[in-house]
């Protein structure tokens, strides 16, 4: 039995070996290519440091350690271009009219837009009459016109910012193309290999390997054609805002002297004071409303329990006068003790009842002494 299974499993090994074998050879093969590549660019480099150990050996050291490269010109094929800019206009419909038609013009879009009327809540204490309107919109015009559309729309107002800045994607696109091209090559190497399988459980793992390749490869002609977009047409991030009155006189310099910088700076503080109460009595006009709502109910609850504790002191009172009224009444020998139940809380204890009243002139006689006095009044009583 056991010379029967060893021929057969020697067997299996075989064929599973050359299954695998064939699967992977493509890859194998890249390897070794990528390996071989290798082995020649560290023979190359320990050529180049061999010569720098020579040069060194030489003397040549100090003429070869501060040489610098070639300069290399930049590749300028993918360049990205953004500009942000401020305008402020007087008449806002009429401003906002014309840089749709400067769009229009120049066969560009609106990405994104946001237009806002100045009805905020910060300025609830104006009318309607100081609300001021402001457009921030994203536009994308053609690369080739983007110059002459920034010079269009700085003409609409006044310019109060402008900034601009250019992206340079040429390495990522480079680098994007290459890997692509080495995803398709593989691509097609693994479809070259799934039309030659016959094995099911092999064709499932070459499909799913296909799978995350094509997946890749989606990835990045989807960047790629994001590059592309983004270099065709430019942006520009366009703020308009509703004044006034503006002027475009220049700047002049002032020279002041410290009683005036002084003078400026104590009146500024003044006027920052001013406002700072003026804003004090709004919000305590706002949330007066709020603190007599909140006085009155303080006082209902305070009238409450002042009622209520009032009453329950009246209620104790009753009690304490009815069961006076149900108590049985004094023996004649002499007073009983209260009960104690029948005492209330806030009244001091009465004092006991064989104790005799107190008198200022004699002393007060032990309770023994005046038990043999009335014992021998009676012997004498009996003895007449």
């Amino acid at each position: 039995m056991k010379k029967i299974l060893l021929p057969l499993a020697l067997a299996g090994t075989i064929l599973l070996t050359s299954c695998g074998s064939g699967m992977k050879a493509a890859d194998r093969a890249e390897t070794n290519s990528s390996a071989h590549q290798f082995d020649n660019a560290a023979e190359y480099k320990s050529d180049d440091s061999y010569a720098d150990s020579e040069a060194y050996e030489n003397g040549e050291s100090s003429s070869m350690s501060y040489k610098q490269s070639e300069v290399k010109a930049i590749n300028t094929q993918m360049l990205v271009y953004s500009c942000d800019m401020s305008i402020d206009v007087l008449e806002f419909d009429e401003a906002v009219d014309k840089i749709h038609e400067l769009i229009s013009t120049y066969n560009g879009f609106i990405e994104s837009e946001n237009y806002n009327d100045g009805g905020n809540t910060s300025k609830w204490e104006y009318s309607d009459s100081e609300k001021w309107k402001n457009l921030y919109a994203t536009i994308r015009i053609p690369s080739a016109d983007y110059e002459d559309f920034c010079e269009a729309a700085e003409k609409i107002g006044d310019m109060r910012r402008k900034s601009s800045s250019v992206q340079n994607l040429t390495t990522e696109y480079s680098d994007l193309s290459t890997t692509l091209s080495i995803y398709e090559a593989k691509e097609k190497r693994y479809l070259d290999i799934l039309s030659e399988i016959k094995n099911e459980q092999e064709a499932i793992e070459v499909e799913n390997e296909l799978t995350s390749i094509q997946i890749e490869i989606a990835k990045i002609k989807t960047r790629m054609n994001n590059i592309e977009n983004d270099v065709a047409y430019s942006f520009i991030n366009l703020t308009l805002n509703e004044v006034r009155k503006y002027s475009d006189k220049p700047v002049i310099e002032r020279n002041d002297t410290f009683g005036q910088r002084l003078k400026n700076t104590l009146s500024k503080t003044w006027d920052e004071f001013l406002y700072f109460l003026e804003n004090l009595l709004f919000i305590l006009i706002r949330i007066l409303p709020y603190i007599l709502i909140i006085g009155i109910i303080t006082f209902i609850i305070v009238k409450l329990v002042k009622f209520f504790s009032k009453r329950s002191e009246k209620r104790k009172k009753e009690k304490y006068q009815q069961r006076i009224q149900q108590a049985p009444p004094m023996p004649i020998n002499g007073p009983v003790p209260p009960n104690p139940q029948m005492i209330p809380p806030n009244m001091p204890a009465p004092p006991p009842v064989n104790a005799p009243a107190p008198h200022a002139d004699t002393p007060p006689v032990p309770p023994e002494n005046s038990e043999k006095s009335s014992n021998n009044k009676e012997n004498n009583s009996s003895n007449k």
